[in-house]
């Protein structure tokens, strides 16, 4: 047990850690010196002691070691979470240390970001990274519990797929110009996502077989540097064979725009080089949109593929390997409703076996009240 002492009209706690080292603090009562060593006796005799020193620490300064133990993540993860908690995060709680982070305060920091017109899903997203940065703090016994725990995040308004017709799709593709077609027809064709498709190099291409094979995705970083990374999942790296119209127009695209050699990308802008986003999407994307007379984000081209496939009597399995969904139940939880006709194919096919199964039974009985 600790003991108290008092120095300059204050009370320190001084007690000794599970290891045996010796730590003190200090309180203005004696009352709380005693209930402060109770605790400490009581959560080393349960194994929960934690260092009253790191809950002191200031957010912006516990954040510098997250960031630090986070170097294994992936390089976009880190730049994430970096910037939203440089931009949004150590602003308001910078200096608040980590053990009085109040959950009301958290919820009323939310509400202020939806109030001043920031969209549902970056706060959300701000919500999150506080919340790992806080539950980390947890998991190396900086801070008892969470307080995003008790905080009631925003909720984020599903956005509606935009599902095209092939009528669309080719009048999409072909308000590009010639440069980008064959990438809006593969787009729709094989389901890639965009990083997938920019990425896409020529020793990943077999136009004899018509197969495309996802291996990487390449990623551009907010200060402009291009990063060649492993797709999404596990699951994502996957084979899909293409229709022959594509397979013809990726012929044409690669002797015209692609870069050489089997490490070349299929898809270059204009200069030769990898294509952002955001330039693609400003100059050509949102103006061919205009001209073929609707709306669509690119990530819609994916949706489209799925529902395309589902219109042609894909199975849901195969649909989850050619868009590499890491289960079937991601497939069936974002698709799901388009597959109606499943449920009435089930209905459809019991009726037939039943009717069957009926009619032999019948003519047992027949047969049998003949034979005796």
């Amino acid at each position: 047990m600790g003991f108290i002492e008092r120095r300059n009209g204050q009370y320190r706690a001084r007690y000794r850690d599970p290891l045996g080292r010796q730590k003190c603090k200090t309180f203005i009562r004696k009352a709380d010196a005693q209930r402060f060593l109770i605790e400490m006796e009581v959560d080393k005799s349960r194994g929960q002691w934690i260092d009253p020193r790191g809950a002191d620490q200031p957010l912006a300064a516990w954040t510098d070691e997250f960031l630090s133990l986070a170097r294994r993540l992936a390089p976009t993860t880190q730049e994430t979470y970096r910037r939203d908690l440089t931009r949004y995060v150590l602003p308001r709680f910078g200096d608040v240390r980590i053990g009085r982070l109040p959950a009301e305060e958290i919820e009323n920091w939310l509400n202020d970001e939806i109030a001043a017109g920031v969209a549902p899903s970056s706060v959300h997203r701000h919500y999150r990274i506080l919340r790992r940065v806080l539950q980390v703090a947890v998991e190396k016994r900086r801070l008892i519990a969470n307080p995003c725990d008790r905080v009631d995040p925003p909720r984020v308004p599903k956005r509606e797929m935009v599902f095209l017709t092939w009528d669309q799709a080719v009048d999409l593709a072909e308000a590009h110009s010639e440069r980008f077609r064959a990438m809006i027809y593969l787009a729709v064709d094989s389901g890639m996502r965009w990083s997938e498709l920019v990425g896409l190099r020529h020793g990943r291409l077999d136009l004899r077989t018509r197969k495309v094979r996802v291996t990487e995705q390449l990623i551009r970083l907010e200060g402009g540097e291009w990063l060649r990374q492993e797709p999404k999942t596990p699951s994502s790296v996957r084979s899909i064979t293409i229709s022959f119209v594509t397979a013809e127009l990726l012929a044409e695209h690669l002797e015209r725009f692609s870069a050489p050699g089997p490490d070349g990308l299929v898809f270059t802008n204009n200069a030769g080089n990898a294509i952002a986003g955001s330039s693609f999407h400003n100059q050509h994307f949102s103006k061919a949109l205009r001209r073929a007379g609707f709306q669509c984000r690119f990530h819609d081209l994916r949706h489209t593929s799925v529902a395309l496939a589902i219109a042609a009597g894909a199975h849901p399995k195969a649909i989850q390997a050619r868009m590499g969904h890491s289960s079937i139940n991601v497939t069936l939880d974002r698709y799901g409703h388009l597959f109606p006709e499943l449920d009435e194919a089930i209905a459809t096919s019991f009726g037939v076996q039943l009717e069957e199964a009926r009619r032999n039974a019948r003519s047992t009985v027949v047969h049998a009240s003949f034979g005796s």
